[in-house]
């Protein structure tokens, strides 16, 4: 037997075997980064710009904030639907579907511009396009744990797109009108459906797993505190991304100046993620998820009392933290308390609980505070929500280490 290993070895095929295993976890590796990089692309143009396509539309705040409720709210729905069904087996057929379904949801902005075309338009291409990402998040971190790979230095992708189209979409916005929007988002939405089609398969892809994954997922000690946690921080988003490109307008900065500034605050966000799993060893999971909320609070009071460029700079820089080191944290933690077969089913709910539902309130609740009481007042308010955010965090790690449901290694 160990003759037939050596002859296997020397006559190459053992090479051959390694090469091609090499190549396709490279080619894996690719194209995960490339799909966050035209996902992230898209959001990099849409949380900037869309605000200002619907001002331009003659869109009040309000709708403006309702709007941007309707895009988020649909990820309280949308995410567990398919995550529950990407978990019985069907999850790369699932990220395929809903991927060009998202396409064709967004070309029918194209037709019309009513306040009513808007909203139905909206809830069509947002239902399919909170679908992929929660999977393809599954799918990574079973393929990053199966070849031991950085978490971090592949999502990191997903924030240099956002910062070249950030930056590169307010110059051509300025110049060719606020309408090529939709060519420059329908173009990236394109390339991300096609690159689905070479995705790594998930382990249980073939697998039919059974029902029941939300029950076993909250019946677990401190599960509804963590997801709480993070409804509460991005609740406290609401402000910045729904109306701090208006605020900032409002002011006198141009939509270049503010593309810049939005991509400062994702290159400090892909910093922390190059960086992220050294960070996360040091820390430990729970102590980078409750600092990064505190640091949010931080940072919405800066926006609440100034606009003052350099602490305007460094609030944006803050955003390494209250973004990048939060969001790998918590997507850790969620792989962490994921029961068997229901890795989907888990990111799903932590989608619908964070960006769904806190998102979509936070936009509401900041549309109607824009208007009443002006961005400032609104920042302070975020301010809060993320203090108390923070302090659930607290009180959700300590419950979980309690009943025993955190890694030792990824704590300290």
């Amino acid at each position: 037997m160990a003759m037939n290993r050596e002859l296997w070895y020397r006559s190459g095929r053992y090479s051959n075997f390694s090469y091609r295993g090499n190549h396709l976890i490279n080619r894996h590796y690719w194209t995960l980064s490339g799909y966050y990089a035209c996902y992230f692309g898209v959001l990099g143009v849409w949380l900037p710009y869309w605000p200002l396509y619907l001002d331009n539309l003659g869109i009040g705040p309000e709708m403006i904030g309702m709007l941007s409720a309707a895009a988020l709210g649909l990820k309280v729905i949308a995410p567990p639907v398919w995550g529950g069904l990407a978990d019985r087996g069907a999850r790369h057929l699932v990220v395929v579907g809903t991927s060009f379904a998202t396409v064709a949801g967004f070309g029918l902005f194209f037709f019309g511009v009513s306040p009513l075309f808007l909203g139905l338009v909206t809830v069509v291409y947002s239902f399919f396009h909170a679908g992929p990402l929660v999977m393809v998040e599954a799918t990574t971190m079973e393929w990053v744990a199966r070849h031991d790979r950085d978490y971090g230095r592949i999502r990191l992708w997903g924030s240099v797109g956002f910062i070249i189209l950030s930056l590169g979409a307010g110059p051509i916005l300025d110049r060719w009108g606020i309408q090529w929007i939709l060519e420059i988002i329908l173009l990236l939405l394109v390339v991300d459906a096609l690159l689905t089609l070479g995705l790594p398969r998930s382990e249980q892809g073939m697998v039919r797993q059974s029902s029941g994954q939300f029950g076993r997922l909250f019946k677990r000690p401190g599960v509804t505190w963590f997801y709480l946690s993070t409804l509460l921080m991005q609740f406290s988003h609401g402000a910045y991304y729904g109306f701090m490109s208006l605020h900032l307008e409002n002011n006198g900065f141009s939509r270049t100046e503010i593309g810049l500034l939005w991509a400062l605050g994702v290159a400090a966000e892909v910093g922390v993620m190059v960086w992220s799993r050294p960070l996360l060893k040091r820390f430990g999971i729970s102590t980078v998820l409750v600092g990064s909320i505190f640091i949010a609070a931080i940072r919405w009071s800066i926006y609440g009392f100034t606009l003052w460029l350099p602490l305007l700079i460094i609030g944006q820089l803050l955003h390494a933290f209250t973004f990048g080191s939060f969001h790998v944290a918590a997507i850790q933690r969620v792989f962490e308390l994921s029961p068997p077969g229901g890795q989907a089913t888990a990111q799903g709910w932590y989608s619908a609980f964070s960006f769904g539902l806190g998102g979509s309130m936070g936009m509401i609740v900041s549309g109607y505070l824009f208007k009443l009481q002006g961005a400032q007042t609104l920042f302070i308010y975020m301010s809060l929500a993320a203090l108390i955010g923070a302090l659930i965090s607290w009180h959700a790690s300590r419950v979980l280490q309690r009943a025993g449901l955190l890694t030792v290694k990824n704590e300290n």
